[in-house]
């Protein structure tokens, strides 16, 4: 990291660096995603809780906008499926009396992702891969046009600043929205390459 020293009088490369004094580059996070030639300017944090790894089934889902929005919505779901890990963890923080069914939550969820819609397309990150399963569930073929789904993975994601989020903000591990919340929170911004 570049001392106090060389970022005086630094200037901005064209690659989306910091140049410092001593020639250093520092690359700084971005705050749009480049998919396809399309830049992605609106990002939506997403988490879900499900049944299982062994063939999982959705139980809730939350997302968080950039700009703070939130959606939650927990789901008609198979108890006699849930793990017994889930049982024990996901299912005391579950506080909807409404469950919807899976053709109510897409309807409901396309609707809130049109109300917080700044511009096309929308980029909805996630940090596992069972969340992409469960955005599958939720869509099946149908995915609405302008949405595109990324893994963020540890190269995005500061694991420790999830974690200090909930014992920070005093919100349970394993409740979608407070997944999400977090997983917005520690999200490390798309970092250009340096050149």
């Amino acid at each position: 990291m570049a001392s106090s020293d060389e970022l005086e009088d630094n200037k901005k490369d064209s690659a989306g660096c910091i140049l410092t004094k001593k020639g250093s580059l520092i690359p700084i996070p971005a705050t749009n995603f480049c998919y396809g030639g399309v830049t992605l300017t609106q990002q939506l944090f997403f988490d879900s809780e499900f049944t299982g790894f062994k063939n999982p089934k959705l139980i809730s889902i939350g997302v968080v906008a950039q700009s703070g929005e939130e959606f939650y919505a927990e789901v008609e779901y198979p108890i006699d499926e849930c793990s017994d890990f889930v049982r024990a963890t996901v299912l005391p923080l579950l506080n909807q009396n409404k469950r919807y069914s899976l053709a109510e939550l897409k309807e409901a969820l396309c609707l809130w992702i049109e109300t917080v819609r700044q511009d096309a397309p929308i980029l909805i990150c996630y940090d596992s891969e069972y969340d992409r399963a469960m955005l599958r569930q939720i869509f099946e073929k149908d995915t609405p046009n302008g949405l595109v789904f990324r893994n963020l993975g540890t190269n995005y994601v500061n694991k420790l600043r999830q974690y200090e989020w909930h014992v920070k903000h005093k919100q349970a591990e394993h409740h979608a929205l407070h997944d999400a919340r977090a997983l917005k929170y520690a999200f490390r911004g798309w970092l250009r390459k340096v050149r």
